[in-house]
């Protein structure tokens, strides 16, 4: 993945089409595309810093509050689907969310596994 530009080529992008030269020609001197330098200027402008937003970093899933109330529904209906898994969350906890948020998270977080075993979940 390829790193966020520095803070000192933002500002020279953002004060030199304030300047009064153009997107394009700003685009072309330092090598960046038109839509950065459009966006620098229109954040220079807005707020007077051109600061990059956080990058990377571990984002929690929106179903770890509900970790408890999942296993249970798992352990009181253990053939029951994603979609339904869902309705029941929309219905009875009122979070809406994704069936691929929630596969992921009973796959990683729960440790279920596809295995057509009896024994096992």
């Amino acid at each position: 993945m390829p790193k966020p530009y520095s803070e000192d080529l933002r500002i020279r992008v953002a004060e030199a089409v304030a300047a009064g030269n153009t997107v394009r020609a700003v685009a072309l001197q330092y090598e960046v595309s038109p839509a950065f330098a459009c966006r620098m200027h229109a954040l220079w402008r807005e707020t007077g810093a051109v600061q990059g937003k956080p990058f990377g970093g571990y984002r929690r899933s929106r179903l770890e509050p509900y970790e408890a109330a999942i296993t249970e529904q798992l352990a009181s209906s253990p053939s029951i689907t994603l979609k339904e898994l869902q309705s029941w969350l929309e219905q009875e906890q009122t979070l809406s969310i994704s069936i691929s948020a929630i596969d992921k998270f009973i796959r990683h977080k729960l440790g279920y596994r596809y295995k057509k075993n009896g024994s096992r979940h």
